[in-house]
């Protein structure tokens, strides 16, 4: 049986556009993609390295102490997996960070770089949250339905003095059923044939466009 590797962004791409996922996964035909900025993956390496630094320490980093409770976790895994071999579904899930809190509990706690300071979660933030719960939970990991986003952004400063970066924590209620779902959903789709046009994604729109 053929196994198809799935992610928290290939799920979001199921449900944004069923015949762009099928191209993905089962054709190897990715969207087009244009140039990327290179900040928020020194960002993240920069961040991933200062929370290092504390968790060797037992403590959370200064940045945050005062805006979260609870503990950097210890050897817990950088990768989580899920198969479903009888469906040939394999989810793989890569949570930025962990936060142990005070029960026990093992809760996702994930990096974003902003402009400024959110105003609500994006749909693909929740999707990833939900499945990073879903796959604590089905590794038998004691966790619970919420989990974590932090976004770190800029603010006016002397930048000869070092960039003023700000952050704000928002608690997030995850619901792992819902990826459950979503799974099933992506079995039945990928053993099928190719979906028909999404007439609303634009990309589907693009390649039916006929050219003069």
């Amino acid at each position: 049986m053929t196994t198809y590797n799935l992610s928290p962004s290939s799920l979001n791409l199921l449900e944004e556009c069923p015949r762009c996922f099928y191209l993905q996964v089962v054709k190897k035909i990715r969207r087009p993609t244009g140039p990327m900025s290179s900040i928020p993956i020194k960002m993240d390496s920069i961040i991933k390295k200062y929370f290092n630094k504390y968790r060797e320490k037992g403590i959370l980093p200064p940045l945050i102490k005062d805006k979260i409770k609870g503990v950097l976790p210890l050897n817990m895994p950088k990768t989580l997996y899920f198969e479903d071999k009888k469906s040939g579904i394999r989810l793989k899930g890569l949570p930025d960070e962990y936060l142990e809190l005070e029960d026990g509990s093992i809760v996702p706690f994930d990096h974003k770089t902003k402009s400024k300071a959110p105003e609500k979660t994006h749909p693909s933030y929740q999707l990833q949250l939900d499945s990073y719960t879903f796959l604590l939970k089905v590794n038998g990991y004691k966790t619970k339905n919420f989990g974590y986003l932090a976004y770190y952004y800029p603010e006016e400063s002397e930048l000869h003095k070092g960039m003023n970066i700000q952050v704000a924590i928002v608690k997030v209620k995850t619901n792992p059923e819902r990826v459950r779902k979503i799974l099933k959903k992506a079995s039945q789709l990928l053993n099928r044939k190719l979906p028909k046009t999404n007439r609303t994604c634009l990309y589907c729109k693009w390649k039916e466009h006929k050219f003069k």
